[in-house]
């Protein structure tokens, strides 16, 4: 059968297109039926027909053997599910993808800037599944905050990781850096800083709710509040929260004094240390963890600390310098 001259009164996926001059199989009504759509007519030539969908009334052209075989999908409501997860979003899908990838577009968001997206990572970002944030405004924050570190933000690092950037510290030196660190200012510059031995640092004593067993932690940072954050793998079933923080001159002496810690309690105190398997699910650590009861004895043993006992060099908190 040939094509006829005449058009389809109605646009078909955007364009008028020729109707096809041939039968319509019983089968292709019934299949197409079946799987949510009206067989409208045929167009193009010998392989096509036009379906009518039964979701939005939308015509589209389709295959025969697609209909036949297949399950064909709708590209109308496709657009409508997009463009309403985009609006979710606060962002608006704007155009096709400019390198032809049918699984891309290019989308508008709510600051403005535009961006290529995968249509299936916005459409689980308006589930709930994750952000849907602007490359623009990312690097902008990630500049601000290298700036308030007295650092410059250069670009991409040169190790293959999405959580590094390259900065410049005011000294020259360049360095990679993963942007959680800078943003907490948990960051040495390697050309003039001080290294985690030299510069000031911390012991910490921690307290978590995991399911069924408080427990507390002891350990030594520069940074506790970043480290409190570090350690949970659920912040809010663990419900972490900083109890004491001691200050100590060098990382170097911390760590003695927290070893020296722990093994004073290992030797005095060893029902009060909590076996890993009750904590490595919440907790990302394999030691350091006590049972809650330990927390009055342990912030005697840091009250001892601050009033200058050395656990590294006696046994007992009662030889605390005076």
């Amino acid at each position: 059968m040939p094509t006829s001259k005449t058009l389809f009164p109605f646009p078909i996926d955007g364009a008028f297109h020729p109707v096809f001059l041939g039968p319509v199989k019983a089968q292709w009504t019934s299949a197409a039926e079946r799987k949510g759509f009206s067989l409208i007519g045929r167009a193009v030539d010998r392989l096509h027909v036009v379906l009518g969908c039964h979701t939005c009334g939308q015509p589209t052209l389709k295959r025969i053997n697609v209909v036949r075989d297949h399950a064909p999908e709708c590209p109308h409501c496709i657009a409508a599910r997009r463009a309403e997860a985009a609006r979710k979003m606060g962002a608006r899908l704007i155009a096709p993808d400019p390198q032809g990838d049918r699984h891309y577009g290019v989308y508008e968001f709510a600051c403005g800037h535009t961006g290529r997206r995968q249509h299936h990572r916005v459409e689980r970002a308006a589930a709930g599944g994750h952000g849907l944030g602007c490359e623009t405004c990312t690097e902008a924050r990630h500049a601000a905050e290298a700036e308030a570190r007295d650092w410059q933000l250069i670009g991409r690092a040169r190790r293959r990781h999405p959580g590094y950037r390259r900065y410049a510290h005011t000294c020259g030196h360049r360095q990679d850096v993963a942007v959680a660190n800078m943003r907490h200012g948990d960051v040495d510059c390697a050309g003039c800083g001080e290294s985690w031995a030299s510069k000031p640092s911390q012991i910490y004593l921690f307290d978590f709710t995991l399911p069924d067993l408080p427990v507390v932690k002891l350990g030594f940072s520069s940074n506790p509040s970043f480290r409190l954050r570090q350690v949970q793998r659920d912040p809010g079933q663990t419900q972490g929260k900083l109890l004491r923080a001691i200050p100590i001159e060098s990382g170097h002496r911390a760590i003695c004094i927290e070893k020296a810690l722990h093994a004073h309690i290992r030797a005095h105190c060893p029902d009060l240390i909590v076996p890993p398997a009750l904590f490595r699910g919440p907790i990302r650590t394999t030691s350091e963890i006590y049972h809650h009861h330990a927390r009055s004895y342990i912030q005697a043993l840091l009250e001892a600390v601050a009033a200058g006992w050395d656990p590294s060099a006696s046994g007992s908190p009662d030889n605390a310098a005076a």
